[in-house]
C-alpha cells in the first residue's frame, strides 16, 4: 500500500483542530490507558532524532522543476531523467547540499555557505519517488503555496532509501503522535460517554464496521479471499454517528477531498474512501501475504526490503489513514537493481522476475533471502508461478497483485458476480501474455507452440530463459534513457552563442578554455549523429535519412565556426611544451567543412542513398523473379555452402550487377563532391585526409608502409593461392585456367576477401580434423544469444567489462522481418549512459562465432576508454587499432585451446597434422584478407586523385589491382560502360577506409604475441589461451583506457614493446604452415604465382 497526499495534510489539521466543546470528569486509569500513555511515550523518544537541527543528510541537487499534478511516478521519473540529462549535458557540477529532516519540515541547505535553499513543510510533501535506475537518486513533490507541483530531484551521498526510509519515519512519527493524542485523550475524557459537538470536534474516521466503506484496517491485512473472497462483504450501515468537521479554514486543508472550506459529514452520507499514507512513496508494491493473522509484519511496499517488522495489534483505532503494508513474496527491484555505473561480473547478474519464472527452482529460493533489516523471512514458495506478476502475471491461482483498487474499493460492497467478473478478467489478461511467450518460442525454434503445451515446454526445455533474454532487459532498460535530440540540439544553440572571446591564438590558458567549450558542444553532436545513423541503418526509411540530413545541415553552423579556429590554435601552438593541449588540438584541427548549405544537403542525401541501395538490393531466382533475395543472410550464406559452379555464378554476376550497377552514378558524384571539399579545406584530395588519421606520415609514407609489409607477406600468399588454386582445379576441371587467377565466385565469399568457408574442400589432413564450430554450435543447440554470451563470457574472465544492459536490450541480433536494414556487422557507441550497441544479422555458423567476438571487442575498446580524458581522445589509437582489438580477442575465442575448454573438440586431438590444419584454415581468413584490403583503398586512392578513366577503365582497373595483387578474377566477362563491382562491396558505397582493416590485421598478430609473452608463452601461439587470465586483461586495459591520449606507437610500445608496424609477428605465427606448403605443392606440382614470368 501506498501513503496520500491528504494524508499528510490531515496530520497538521489534526494537531491544530481544538478541544471537543463537550468534556466528562476523567475517569479512572485502566490497563488500556496506561498502554495509551506508553505509546505516546515511545512516539516522543523515536521523534527526538528530528528535532532540533532534524536527522542531516549529505546529497547533490540535481534540479526541480513544475509538473502538472502532485502524485504519478512516471511524471516523477520522467522528471529526474530530463533533470539529469540537463546536468549532464552542461558538464556543470552539482550543487552539495544538507538535506535536515525535521518533525515538521525538510530543510534543503547548501553545504558551502550553510545558507537555506528551500523549506519543505511535511504536510505539503505529496509523493516520494526512488529512481529504479539509480539507487542513489531520489525526489518528491512539493506543493507551494500558489499551487504549483513542484519536483526536487536528489542525488544522495549513500543509498537513497536511507533518507527515503527516514522521510517514512518522520511521516509515520508524526501520524503516531496524532493517533497517540487522540487515545490519550480519549481515555481521559471518555468519549464513550460523550456526544461531541458537530462544530467543534475533529472530524473523526468511520468506525472499522462501517459496512458503507470497504477500507482496509492495519489490523485486517487484504489477503487473496478480500479480495476475491465468495461471501459477500457485510453491508450493515454504519451504527456509529460520524461527526461534521471543525471550520479550519485558514489551514485549506480537507480531510475528505472535497475541497470545501468547512466540510461536513452526515450520518447518512458514505464519505469518500482515503488513500493510504504509502502513496507518497510511489506505485512499486507487489503481492499480498496469505490470510493474515493476529499480527504481521508491516513494511513499505517500495521499500520493504530496508524497513524494520512493526508489529501491528489486531485490536486498533480505526484507520483513517489505511496504513496497512503487505508483506512482499517477491525481492524489492531495490535490492536486486543493477548499479550500471560499475560493471557487473558475470556471477552478479541482477535478478529480475523473469530470470525468476525461468528457473523457479534455483533464482526463486536465492532471491528471496530477509532483507539485512528484517529478521522475518519471506513466506514459502509453494508454485513456481507463485507470486510472480510477468505483466500482470501468468498463474491466476497465485497470489493476487496487490494494486490501488484491491485496497480502495468504491464505496459500495462488490457481489460475488463483480468479484467473478474481476476475476475472469485477470485470467484473459494473464493468457494474452502467455501468448507472447508462445510467439517468442515459435521464432525461435520454429515449432507451432499451444498454450496448453507450454507448461510441458517449461519443464523440458533447460535453455528456455534465452528466449526471453532481451524481455527481460528491455524490462530493466527505460525506453526513453536515450538522447534527446531536440533538448541537445536546443543546449548547443545556447551554448554556441557563448564561445569563450579569444585575444591571442598563442595563450594557452584561452586556447584550454575554448576546447572545453568545444568538446562539450562536439559531444553532443557526436551523440545525436550516433543515434540517428542508429536509427537509419536499423530502419531504412525516407524519414530516418531526412532526419540524418537535417541534423547535417543544423550542424554545419557550428562546424564551420569551429574549424577554421582550431586550425589557428594549432599553428600558433603546435610548438608548444603542453603535450596534451598540443594534441587535442591536432585532432580538432583535422577534417573538412563544407560553406555552402546546399552541398552539405545535396553530399548527405546522396550518402543515405547509397547506403540504401547496399541495404535494400536483391537478387532475383532466373526462374522465379518473385523470388528475391538480399546479401545478408541469404547470398552471403549461399557463397558459403554452395559448390556448384553455375548458381555460384549466377549468385557472383547477380549482385555486383544489381548492387554495383545503381551504386555507380550516386557514388561517382558523392566521391566529387567530397574531394571538392577537401581541396576547399587544403588537401590535396580525399585520400589525403584519411591518411591523416593514421599518424604515419605523408600519402607518400603512408602507402610506402604498406607496399612493404603486402611484399613481405607476399611469399606466404603465393604458397596459399598455389595450394588452393590447385585443388579446385581438380574440383572444377577446365573451368579455368589453373596456372592463373582463380575465378572470385569459388572462395567461399561474395569478394573472395576471404576463403575459410571453402576449408573443407583443401583441408591437407582430413583423419585430424579441426573443430567444425558450425556443426558444434548446432548440435550443442547453441541459439543466437548463447553466442553473445559466450562472448561476453570470454571477456569477463580477463577482466574486462560484461555488456551493459542496453547493449542486450538495444542491440539488433537478427535481421527483423518487418524493415529493411543495414545487415553489415559494425558496434556502436552512443556515447550516453552506458549505451552500447551492436547491429548484426546473425545466423549460427562459425562465421559469426567470430564476427560476434569482433564486434563486441569494439565496444570492451568504448567501454575502457579514460572517463577522466578529454571526449576527443575517446578513439582508437588510430583507425586500425579498434579493429585489431576485436579481431586479437577472436583469434583467443576461436584457438584450439579456447575451443576445448567450451567443449567443442577433444584436446587428445591435437597433432602435427591437426597443427597443420588448423594454421591453414586460419591463413585462410587472415593471409588471404591482405591482399584484398590492400587494393581496396590502392583502387580509392587512384580514383581520389583522377588516375582513372572513369569512361574506359572505372571497372577494369579494379580488376586489375585484384589480380595483380591477389590473383583474383571476375567471375563472368565485365564491361567497364556499366559495372561498377567496386561498388558491391559495403565499404565503398558508405565510403569506411579500408586501410584500418589491413593494418589491423598486422596489428593483431603483435598484439596476440605481446598477450601471450605476458601469459609466459613463446612456442606454439596457435595454442596459447589466456581466457581467464586476469593479468593479461590488466595489461591489455591499460592499453585500451588510453584512447587516442597518446600517438599509436606510443600505445603499442606500452603493450608490445615495439614502435612500428612489423609483419614478422604474422610470418613467425604461420611458419610450420609456409614451410609445409612450400614441400606440398612441389610435392604435387602446383605452380606458384599467376602472371606470367
Amino acid at each position: 500500500m501506498r501513503f496520500s497526499t491528504n494524508t499528510l495534510s490531515s496530520i497538521t489539521s489534526y494537531t491544530k483542530m481544538s478541544e471537543p466543546a463537550v468534556t466528562t470528569p476523567p475517569a479512572s486509569p485502566t490497563p488500556k490507558d496506561d498502554e495509551v500513555k506508553k505509546a505516546a511515550t515511545t512516539a516522543t523518544a523515536n521523534a527526538k532524532k528530528f528535532e532540533g537541527d532534524g536527522l542531516p543528510f549529505r546529497a547533490k541537487l540535481i534540479g526541480m522543476e513544475d509538473l502538472t499534478v502532485d502524485r504519478d511516478e512516471k511524471i516523477c521519473l520522467d522528471s529526474m531523467f530530463k533533470l539529469k540529462a540537463v546536468v549532464r549535458a552542461r558538464g556543470e557540477h552539482k550543487q552539495r547540499i544538507q538535506l535536515n529532516l525535521t518533525m515538521t519540515t525538510v530543510k534543503v541547505i547548501d553545504e558551502t555557505t550553510k545558507a537555506q535553499i528551500a523549506c519543505h513543510e511535511i504536510e505539503r510533501i505529496s509523493f516520494v519517488v526512488i529512481d529504479p535506475r539509480d539507487t542513489r537518486a531520489f525526489g518528491y513533490i512539493y506543493n507551494t503555496s500558489d499551487d504549483r507541483h513542484q519536483f526536487w530531484a536528489i542525488k544522495t551521498e549513500r543509498a537513497a532509501a536511507a533518507t527515503v526510509l527516514a522521510l517514512k519515519e518522520l511521516f509515520e512519527l508524526a501520524f503516531e503522535k496524532y493517533t497517540n493524542d487522540v487515545k490519550l485523550k480519549e481515555s481521559e475524557s471518555k468519549p464513550s460517554e460523550t456526544t461531541p459537538d458537530s462544530a467543534t470536534s475533529p472530524v473523526l474516521p468511520p468506525p472499522v464496521n462501517a459496512g458503507s466503506i470497504i477500507s482496509p484496517s492495519a489490523g485486517s491485512l487484504l489477503d487473496d479471499n478480500s479480495i476475491w473472497d465468495t461471501t459477500p462483504s457485510p453491508t450493515t450501515p454504519p451504527t456509529q454517528p460520524v461527526v461534521a468537521a471543525t471550520a479550519a479554514a485558514s489551514s485549506g486543508l480537507d480531510l475528505w477531498g472535497t475541497n470545501d472550506s468547512t466540510p461536513a459529514v452526515s450520518q447518512n452520507q458514505t464519505p469518500k474512501a482515503e488513500e493510504s499514507l504509502d502513496s507518497v512513496f510511489g506505485d512499486l508494491s507487489f503481492t499480498t501475504p496469505s490470510a493474515p493473522s493476529t499480527a504481521t509484519t508491516a513494511t513499505n511496499s517500495l521499500l520493504d526490503a530496508f524497513s524494520t517488522p512493526i508489529t501491528t495489534p489486531q485490536a486498533q483505532l480505526p484507520n483513517l489513514y489505511g496504513n496497512t503494508f503487505a508483506t512482499p513474496i517477491q525481492p524489492n527491484p531495490i535490492n536486486t537493481m543493477p548499479n550500471y555505473l560499475q560493471p557487473q561480473t558475470q556471477q552478479q547478474r541482477p535478478i529480475t522476475p523473469t530470470s525468476i519464472l525461468l528457473q523457479p527452482q534455483q533464482s526463486q529460493l536465492s532471491s528471496m533471502t530477509p532483507s539485512p533489516i528484517s529478521p522475518t523471512p519471506p513466506p514459502p514458495v509453494t508454485s513456481p508461478f507463485a507470486g510472480l506478476d510477468i505483466l500482470g502475471g501468468f498463474n491466476t491461482g497465485a497470489t493476487t497483485k496487490t494494486t490501488k483498487e484491491s485496497f480502495f474499493p468504491s464505496a459500495a460492497p462488490k457481489t460475488i458476480q463483480q468479484m467473478q467478473i474481476e476475476k475472469q478478467k485477470r485470467t484473459e489478461f494473464s493468457a494474452r501474455e502467455l501468448r507472447e511467450f508462445v510467439i517468442l518460442l515459435h521464432e525461435e525454434y520454429g515449432v507451432e507452440f499451444t498454450e496448453e503445451i507450454l507448461w510441458k515446454v517449461y519443464k523440458t526445455k533447460p535453455d528456455i530463459d534465452d528466449l526471453n533474454k532481451l524481455k527481460k532487459f528491455r524490462d530493466q532498460v527505460d525506453p526513453k534513457d536515450h538522447v534527446d535530440v531536440n533538448l541537445w540540439n536546443q543546449l548547443n544553440n545556447d551554448e554556441i552563442k557563448k564561445m569563450p572571446q579569444i585575444k591571442s591564438y598563442a595563450d594557452e590558458a584561452t586556447a584550454a578554455r575554448w576546447l572545453e567549450w568545444f568538446t562539450r558542444i562536439s559531444q553532443r553532436y557526436s551523440q545525436i549523429a550516433s543515434l540517428l545513423e542508429w536509427n537509419y541503418e536499423t530502419n531504412i526509411t525516407s524519414e530516418n535519412a531526412k532526419l540524418m540530413s537535417n541534423q547535417n545541415l543544423l550542424m554545419s553552423p557550428f562546424q564551420r565556426l569551429t574549424l577554421p579556429i582550431a586550425k589557428k590554435f594549432y599553428a600558433q601552438l603546435k610548438n608548444s611544451t603542453n603535450e596534451d593541449l598540443k594534441r587535442v588540438l591536432s585532432r580538432c584541427a583535422r577534417g573538412t567543412i563544407s560553406y555552402d548549405d546546399n552541398e552539405v544537403k545535396v553530399t548527405s542525401k546522396l550518402s543515405s542513398q547509397l547506403e540504401s541501395i547496399f541495404g535494400t538490393t536483391t537478387v532475383c531466382e532466373l526462374n522465379n523473379t518473385k523470388q528475391c533475395h538480399t546479401i545478408e543472410p541469404y547470398l552471403t550464406e549461399l557463397m558459403q555452402k554452395e559448390k556448384d559452379y553455375d548458381r555460384l555464378t549466377w549468385a557472383w554476376e547477380g549482385w555486383h550487377d544489381a548492387c554495383g550497377m545503381k551504386v555507380r552514378p550516386v557514388y561517382l558524384t558523392y566521391i566529387d563532391l567530397l574531394n571538392k571539399n577537401c581541396k576547399a579545406n587544403g588537401y590535396s584530395d580525399l585520400s589525403e585526409e584519411w591518411i591523416e588519421d593514421y599518424e604515419m606520415g605523408n600519402a607518400t609514407e603512408f602507402e610506402g608502409i604498406l607496399d612493404q609489409i603486402l611484399k613481405d607477406i607476399t611469399p606466404l600468399y603465393e604458397q596459399i593461392h598455389a595450394y588452393v588454386r590447385g585443388r579446385l582445379c581438380v574440383m572444377y576441371p577446365n573451368k579455368f585456367n589453373c596456372n592463373g587467377p582463380i575465378p572470385g565466385h569459388l572462395l567461399g565469399n561474395m569478394w573472395a576477401q576471404s576463403w575459410e568457408s571453402r576449408f573443407d574442400d583443401f583441408i591437407p589432413y582430413p583423419n585430424a580434423p579441426i573443430p567444425n564450430i558450425t556443426q558444434v554450435l548446432h548440435d550443442q543447440k547453441f541459439s543466437i544469444y548463447q553466442m553473445y554470451e559466450t562472448a561476453e563470457q570470454f571477456f569477463t574472465s580477463i577482466g574486462l567489462y560484461p555488456m551493459t544492459p542496453k547493449f542486450w536490450a538495444r542491440s539488433m541480433f537478427k535481421k527483423p522481418k518487418d524493415r529493411d536494414v543495414v545487415c553489415h556487422a559494425s558496434a556502436f557507441d552512443l556515447d550516453y549512459h552506458d549505451d552500447y550497441r551492436t547491429k548484426i544479422c546473425t545466423q549460427i555458423n562459425d562465421d559469426y562465432f567470430y564476427t560476434i567476438h569482433h564486434e563486441m571487442g569494439h565496444i570492451e575498446y568504448y567501454m575502457s576508454y579514460d572517463e577522466a580524458q578529454p571526449f576527443v581522445y575517446r578513439a582508437g589509437a588510430n583507425s586500425g587499432f579498434h579493429e585489431a582489438i576485436g579481431d586479437t580477442i577472436g583469434m583467443f575465442a576461436t584457438s584450439p585451446a579456447n575451443l576445448i575448454k567450451l567443449g567443442f573438440f577433444d584436446g587428445n586431438a591435437v597433432n602435427e597434422q591437426f597443427k597443420i590444419n588448423y594454421l591453414l584454415r586460419l591463413a585462410l581468413q587472415k593471409v588471404v584478407f591482405l591482399p584484398f584490403a590492400y587494393a581496396m583503398d590502392k583502387y580509392r586512392f587512384a580514383l581520389f586523385r583522377n588516375q582513372i578513366n572513369r569512361n574506359y577503365e572505372l571497372n577494369s582497373m579494379w580488376w586489375a589491382l585484384r589480380v595483380e595483387y591477389g590473383g583474383i578474377m571476375a567471375a563472368v566477362h565485365r564491361n567497364d560502360a556499366v559495372h561498377f563491382d567496386a561498388g558491391a562491396k559495403y565499404h565503398i558505397p558508405s565510403n569506411v577506409p579500408y586501410a584500418r582493416y589491413f593494418i589491423a590485421h598486422i596489428l593483431q598478430f603483435q598484439f596476440y604475441r605481446a598477450l601471450c609473452r605476458i601469459k609466459g608463452q613463446t612456442k606454439d601461439l596457435y595454442m596459447c589461451d589466456i581466457y581467464g587470465n586476469k593479468e593479461v586483461g590488466r595489461r591489455f586495459k591499460e592499453m585500451l583506457a588510453m584512447g587516442s591520449s597518446k600517438s599509436w606507437s606510443d600505445i603499442l610500445e606500452q603493450l608490445t614493446g615495439e614502435r612500428k608496424l612489423e609483419s614478422n609477428a604474422v610470418l613467425d605465427f604461420f611458419k610450420p604452415l609456409y614451410e609445409w606448403l612450400k614441400i606440398e605443392n612441389a610435392a604435387r606440382g602446383y605452380p606458384v604465382g599467376w602472371m606470367p614470368k
